[in-house]
């Protein structure tokens, strides 16, 4: 197990919104079967940014994704910029001439790093071309996304010793999401992922627009509720310019699920709803955040959410704190 107190990170970060004033929750956003409970950040300098993003960092060209052409299930990333940057697990890169891939494992890339990253194929087989380029396709839906969180928790639960996650996310099972999306999706490329999701996407865009549109300024996360169903998902980020630019986030909630006949919970229900999760955190366990020996990256299971989070150093204090925390229904 690493050094790092998994546990006492959540729960600071619950802290973080209960005693410090660091985050809020705001008045949901309501949108057919869903609320979406904003998180917003104290406002902050720009100075005060820790970290971009993948898709801001490839949109700025202080980050290369390439392909080693040797490794199917890792692709080599640079960061040429000066502030770290964060790629987001379940982030879907388009290749240009080899294979496309989905992140595995969230990672922080600090300036002038050059790393490998864990990655899945969710394109068809093929040769891989070395030096093909990488662009940013957005999240991953949430099926495939729930998938990989799912296989990863249960993976280091039962051996943290030997987890990594190239081999604790099944490539066969993958493959059947891929599938199963690319079929109901109507994509003429049923092993194409990417094209899948494209379609799907646009499907949305308009209501994903809708939502974005009513959430405040320095909103920095969501947590997703559906009716019926309860928790969906958590997305926190310390700067909100990095959720500003996560494509593809709020589209995934929707493109599978929408349902538009369907009132969404009330606004305080939903609210109450969003601020037990975070009591929830606050009472976190040791055996629910497992931490690899020498890893940043924490893995989470609480009642009917696995995700993940990772945790650096945060600019706006002397000491290391979660920078990026992901969780979903692990169903």
């Amino acid at each position: 197990m690493s050094n790092l107190n998994g546990a006492a990170q959540i729960r600071a970060l619950a802290d973080e919104f209960l005693m410090n004033g660091v985050f809020s929750l705001e008045r949901p956003v309501e949108y057919g079967s869903f609320s979406f409970v904003p998180i917003t950040k104290a406002e902050s300098t720009p100075e005060d940014v820790d970290y971009i993003n993948a898709a801001e960092a490839l949109e700025k060209g202080v980050l290369e994704i390439l392909e080693g052409g040797d490794q199917v299930e890792t692709l080599i990333t640079k960061n040429t910029g000066k502030r770290p940057v964060l790629i987001e697990a379940s982030e879907v890169l388009l290749a240009d001439g080899s294979q496309d891939r989905i992140v595995l494992q969230s990672v922080i890339l600090q300036p002038g790093a050059e790393q490998r990253i864990p990655v899945k194929c969710v394109h068809a087989p093929h040769p891989l071309r070395k030096g093909s380029t990488y662009s940013s396709a957005g999240a991953s839906g949430k099926g495939l996304r729930n998938s990989i969180h799912r296989m990863k928790y249960q993976n280091i639960m039962a051996d943290v010793e030997h987890y990594v996650p190239e081999s604790a996310v099944d490539q066969g099972e993958v493959w059947d999401e891929v599938s199963g999306y690319a079929k109901a999706a109507g994509a003429k490329d049923g092993t194409k992922y990417t094209e899948a999701l494209d379609k799907k996407q646009k499907e949305v865009t308009k209501a994903a627009d809708q939502i974005r549109d009513q959430l405040p300024e320095n909103t920095c996360g969501l947590v997703v509720i559906k009716r019926e169903e309860g928790l969906q998902a958590f997305e926190l980020y310390r700067s909100s310019r990095a959720f500003e630019k996560r494509a593809g986030f709020i589209e995934s909630l929707l493109m599978d699920d929408i349902i538009t006949d369907v009132w969404p919970l009330e606004g305080e229900a939903a609210w109450a709803t969003a601020i037990q999760l975070i009591y929830r955190l606050r009472e976190i366990t040791d055996n629910e955040v497992i931490v690899k020996e020498g890893s940043d990256n924490l893995h989470i299971g609480i009642d009917e959410l696995v995700g993940e989070a990772i945790v650096g150093q945060n600019l706006e204090g002397p000491t290391q704190s979660i920078l990026y925390c992901t969780l979903a229904v692990s169903s």
